[in-house]
């Protein structure tokens, strides 16, 4: 499942199918449309590599919210 980053903003567990059994693969998009980070663990990432991939992408894309606790904020409105 591909998506922006931004859009698993408040999610501390990725999705899952087969009743919760089996994650998800994840591929996290920057703005621009590029895998930043492919993952089933969704928290993990979160906690091990969003910190370093944050400060990346603040520096490349300035318009765009980059909280410290993605767990906690809101996903960005749904573009149209």
């Amino acid at each position: 499942m591909a998506s922006r980053l931004q859009d698993f903003f408040g999610m501390s567990r990725g999705p899952h199918i087969a009743g919760g059994k089996v994650p998800l693969v994840l591929h996290l998009l920057a703005p621009n449309g590029r895998a930043e980070q492919v993952t089933t663990d969704l928290a993990g990432f979160w906690d091990r590599h969003y910190p370093e991939v944050r400060k990346a992408l603040m520096r490349r894309y300035p318009r765009h919210s980059w909280p410290e606790d993605p767990r906690t904020a809101a996903p960005p409105t749904p573009r149209r």
